[in-house]
């Protein structure tokens, strides 16, 4: 049977290469944590509030003795993403936007762009000439990684948009952690920066603005006109050093 066409109107959808991976990926498919996701889509369980990546990352602040965090639990409040007691001391004009710079992220933000930098190192060597990149959605009240995915190889779904296809609805009003600024530009894929805004997410946290010139900036700007709030440099070092080669073909 023929494959039925993809609604223009769904960028979620447009990113996805054939029909049988939006399928494959669509929330109604949910995908086991413990297994190889399709084309870099991670499926979190969402049935109830605590969610295993929740409490491995609780329970690490816990023995570093972070406070001031919710813990993943039924009626944690603190949300997990928020700005808490940083000391934000710059910030990046970015095309008549700013996005602020941190040099001190909260634990709960270091955490959260760690598991992002293991999501993208799944793909290292496959990419070429894009970048690897990972992306972890996380529901600011629970605290729980409700979705996240990474960029499998070049001409596939980006890492937002699969972790956005593994989240579902359960992305608005969240924060996604990103180890690249996502893309502003269509190639062979529409731009990461719109998914995110369609999707209601209201908070994005970027390990380093993309040195590429076709974005360098332009999806932190999109993502600031939507009323986004946009915080640049989480595990900067780490970021770079692991698209080391797709900087130097960049810049």
């Amino acid at each position: 049977a023929a494959a039925p066409a993809l609604a223009t109107e769904d960028p979620l959808r447009m990113q996805c290469a054939t029909w049988a991976a939006y399928q494959l990926c669509s929330v109604s498919a949910p995908v086991p944590r413990q297994s190889t996701p399709c084309g870099g889509a991670r499926r979190v369980s969402v049935g109830g509030l605590v969610r295993s990546r929740a409490r491995e990352i609780a329970s690490s602040l816990s023995r570093s003795g972070a406070k001031g965090r919710g813990n993943g639990a039924r009626g944690a409040r603190q949300p997990l993403g928020q700005c808490v007691g940083r000391d934000r001391t710059s910030t990046h004009a970015i095309g008549g936007g700013v996005a602020e710079a941190s040099s001190d992220f909260t634990e709960v933000d270091k955490a959260h762009m760690r598991h992002a930098l293991e999501l993208a190192a799944t793909a290292t060597g496959r990419t070429f000439p894009n970048p690897v990149v990972g992306c972890v959605i996380v529901d600011p009240i629970s605290g729980a990684v409700v979705g996240e995915g990474f960029h499998p190889k070049a001409g596939e779904p980006h890492a937002e948009v699969f972790a956005l296809r593994a989240a579902g609805h359960l992305a608005r009003g969240a924060t996604a952690y990103v180890s690249l600024e996502p893309c502003d530009h269509f190639g062979r894929t529409p731009p990461c920066s719109r998914a995110l805004v369609d999707a209601g997410v209201i908070r994005v946290v970027v390990g380093f603005v993309d040195p590429d010139p076709r974005v360098s900036g332009g999806g932190i700007k999109t993502l600031l006109a939507a009323g986004v709030e946009v915080v640049v440099g989480c595990e900067e070092a780490a970021c770079r050093e692991i698209n080391a080669d797709f900087i130097a073909r960049n810049t």
